[in-house]
């Protein structure tokens, strides 16, 4: 079975890829800029932070 890091891992990454179209979509929408710099910057907090966290953590 798969461990409690690797999948915490691969939902952080499918969240933050999430987050990250979505900002693109929005940049191209025109939003509103400060929109898409948090969704941009959660997006990048999910994609390198929480992974990070989680194998320093798990001591892989």
């Amino acid at each position: 079975m798969v461990d409690t890091p690797v999948i915490l891992t691969i939902v952080s990454v499918c969240v933050g890829f999430v987050l990250f179209v979505t900002a693109a979509s929005g940049a191209r929408g025109r939003w509103r800029r400060g929109v898409v710099i948090a969704l941009f910057a959660a997006a990048i907090c999910f994609l390198t932070v929480v992974p990070l966290t989680v194998a320093l953590t798990a001591g892989i």
